[in-house]
């Protein structure tokens, strides 16, 4: 398998699991699980966008020769936390409400 492909499997199989995580700790509904596969790839794109955009505004151009594993490890890092945070902002929106027991409800 191209080395390519595999980085792009790695990054997606990091950012799906994170988001996984993010679903499951907010106890998503059942429908954010089948939307998953789709908005694990939409948060590693957007993980890509802003990892270009930190390192071509906030490192310095030498790193990319100097510390190149600091630079792939700072991306894939990047790209869990953008999976894990819309992990989590799908699972609170997927959320089924839980409504308070009301005062007239004998059996609470």
């Amino acid at each position: 398998m191209n080395l390519q492909i595999m980085d792009l499997a790695l990054a997606y199989g990091l950012t799906a699991a994170a988001m996984l995580a993010g679903l499951l700790l907010m106890r998503a509904d059942r429908r954010a699980y089948w939307r998953w596969p789709v908005y694990s790839a939409m948060a590693m794109a957007l993980g890509v966008v802003l990892w270009n955009l930190l390192r071509k505004h906030l490192l310095p151009a030498e790193w990319a020769l100097t510390r190149p594993a600091a630079i792939y490890y700072g991306a894939l890092v990047l790209y869990a936390l953008v999976g894990f945070g819309l992990g989590l902002l799908l699972g609170k929106l997927t959320r089924v409400a839980q409504h308070p027991a009301s005062p007239e409800d004998p059996g609470h």
